[in-house]
């Protein structure tokens, strides 16, 4: 994966969340689950902490480590954040990316441990691309909007396979692409994507065991086998 590869990605992230707010501000009405606005004002938190880290270890400072308690964090941040507007949770959220994209232009793909990331190029991957993306997923899937929830899918793991993503980034898109293959009814195809996805992420096996997704695989031999190697 090159320094390159990084700023492609985090590029059509932007782009993505373009098109994501602007469909929302056009036609969200009652939405389920989180509405748009929550969505990019949980994003923007968390890219703030990561713009805060790199700027602190661009200058050879040691950098804030993100917090232990990640669902108390979140349910106090989220319970600060409902009623922001969708244009300045977006708009802060865009500003932030923009500088995670100059840091990852200025830094390149330096070692820096954040969660399971090695790297800045990985820590960039996870914070703005891979978390965005399952937030934004989540949000069109439980409004109804299948057929973009699984092309969003299927562009973040051709994305991650044309990028030469690391193994446990790779792997996630791959497991969730899996998921959209048996609800496509490509039942061969899914449990490929699983034999590649799970030997990189094999903390991954006890989630497909009861993720709703596979649930129509659970007595499938293949399946079992996989799931428990």
């Amino acid at each position: 994966m090159t320094d390159s590869d990084v700023l492609k990605a985090l590029e059509s992230q932007l782009d993505l969340e373009h098109e994501f707010v602007d469909e929302a501000l056009q036609s969200e009405t009652q939405p389920k689950g989180w509405p748009a606005a929550l969505v990019m004002f949980h994003i923007s938190m968390w890219r703030e902490r990561l713009r805060d880290a790199l700027l602190e270890f661009r200058q050879a400072r040691p950098y804030t480590a993100p917090p232990e308690s990640i669902d108390e964090v979140n349910d106090a941040e989220l319970a600060s954040g409902i009623g922001t507007p969708l244009a300045d949770a977006a708009a802060r959220s865009k500003k932030l990316l923009t500088e995670l994209i100059a840091l990852a232009g200025e830094l390149g793909d330096r070692p820096f441990k954040w969660f399971t990331a090695n790297t800045t190029g990985e820590a960039l991957l996870r914070n703005s691309y891979l978390h965005p993306r399952n937030h934004i997923g989540e949000y069109m899937r439980e409004n109804g909007d299948g057929a973009a929830f699984q092309r969003l899918v299927e562009e973040g793991a051709s994305e991650m396979r044309a990028v030469g993503a690391p193994a446990h980034i790779l792997g996630a898109t791959l497991y969730d692409l899996a998921g959209v293959r048996v609800a496509q009814g490509r039942t061969d195809d899914a449990l490929a994507l699983l034999e590649e996805a799970l030997p990189m992420r094999p903390d991954a096996r006890l989630v497909a065991a009861t993720d709703r997704d596979f649930a129509p695989l659970r007595e499938n031999a293949r399946f079992k086998a996989v799931i428990t190697e």
